[in-house]
């Protein structure tokens, strides 16, 4: 038995299996131990400065303890360890418990018959991109939305709404974080909940690495934590994840059940998850409203983003709430008016804006239709998904400012 947190061993199996395991031994040895980045009051600035050095603009926390980490080693090597500590504000102290942790961790996989030898698990330990995809791994469901503002990061988790990140995280810096979640250790509560720790990722990390998933593939409408987290792609591709994740979760069960399973023999399966996982870095794109990838063309990227009418595709009332929510606006509300046919028509509000549906036969089915015109609106019919939601912003900043004045004039 390891002693760590279930979540933190499963990251250190997670390591063994996709051979990158010294780097994931030390964030577990870090989040296992205190924060060895000193914040003395009277040189904080300093101090953040010289912890900003170590995230190499890669928007993580823990990549950034590992360099530090890495760092220390190297300096005790060259007998210069404790000036090293003193130059970047970091504890000697804790960074000998966390290496005290380390061989601790590797004697007990060695005991248990996971590793042979430390180099045999570190064939992909520089892949920074499968290291991150690991960390998400282990700290899932830890996970809050980053939606980037003109000025602003606004993050919301599945629990508390509205977080903040802790002052000492090399995120908070940040004035834009460049991809759609960030998952996190450990949150605290003073007057607002603040994430300590975090590390960006994307949705071919969550989808890969994250927990179950539900939806329709044959939609491209897959959804995680309950529907909390949603992703709208093409049906193939849905397919596509839905089988790699299956694939992934039988061979780490495979290799705890049999230690002497040789997960190298599932190669092809390692290296398109490895793929995947490097192609996916910033965008966001199997979120509809995040910037696509430039490798694809336009008529690609069109197959990927939902239909706004029509009986294909996913249900227009839950791609038209995943947007605003992206957007950092309200969820919208229906009214329902019933007609003298013996059909319903289905008005849909947010953002002081009424759009009105056509008849249909059940309220189900206005509510839909109605969405779907507020969709087209808000999309426009022939804009990739990078264009609606610039063309969707500004038609929202445009509509509240017109309500603004409006409310102004009958002051």
């Amino acid at each position: 038995m390891l002693p760590v947190e279930p979540k933190l061993g499963k990251m250190i199996i997670l390591g063994v299996v996709f051979n990158c395991l010294d780097p994931v031994l030390t964030v577990v040895a870090g989040l296992s131990a205190r924060d060895p980045f000193l914040m003395p009051f009277d040189k904080k600035d300093l101090a953040e400065s010289a912890k900003a050095q170590f995230s190499a603009r890669d928007f993580s926390d823990h990549l950034a303890l590992v360099r530090a980490y890495d760092g220390w080693k190297d300096a005790e090597r060259q007998q210069s360890g404790y000036e090293y500590c003193w130059k970047n504000f970091l504890s000697a102290q804790t960074l000998k418990a966390m290496d005290s942790l380390r061989k601790q961790f590797l004697y007990l996989l060695k005991d248990i018959g996971l590793v042979d030898s430390f180099q045999s698990c570190n064939a992909w330990s520089n892949d920074e991109h499968l290291v991150r995809a690991i960390i998400c791994g282990g700290l899932f469901p830890g996970i809050c939305s980053v939606v980037n503002k003109e000025k602003s990061i606004s993050l919301k988790t599945m629990e508390d709404g509205g977080v903040l990140l802790y002052s000492n995280s090399v995120n908070a810096q940040e004035p834009q974080i460049p991809y759609p979640w960030l998952v996190f250790n450990e949150k605290v509560k003073v007057n607002a909940v603040f994430l300590r720790d975090s590390t960006a990722i994307s949705d071919s990390v969550v989808l890969l690495f994250g927990g179950s998933i539900s939806g329709k593939a044959l939609d491209g409408h897959l959804m995680m934590l309950g529907g909390y987290l949603e992703f709208f792609m093409s049906p193939s591709l849905a397919n596509t994840y839905v089988s790699l994740k299956r694939e992934l979760n039988e061979l780490v069960h495979k290799k705890l059940l049999d230690r002497n399973f040789d997960v190298g023999s599932h190669g092809e399966l390692l290296e398109a998850v490895r793929l995947l996982v490097s192609e996916d870095q910033c965008e966001g794109k199997f979120v509809f409203g995040r910037k696509p990838s430039p490798k694809k063309s336009a008529k690609e990227l069109q197959k990927n983003v939902i239909s706004t009418k029509g009986s294909g595709g996913a249900n227009p009332k839950s791609h038209l709430q995943t947007l605003l929510a992206r957007a950092g606006h309200q969820s919208p509300s229906y009214k329902i008016t019933r007609l003298t046919n013996c059909k319903f028509r289905a008005t849909v509000i947010f953002n002081g804006l009424n759009f009105v549906g056509q008849p249909s036969s059940s309220k189900k089915e206005a509510e839909k239709d109605a969405a779907a015109e507020a969709l087209q609106w808000l999309t426009g019919e022939t804009q990739s998904s990078s264009k609606a939601v610039e063309h969707m912003s500004a038609l929202l900043k445009k509509s509240k400012s017109k309500k603004q004045l409006h409310s102004t004039k009958w002051r």
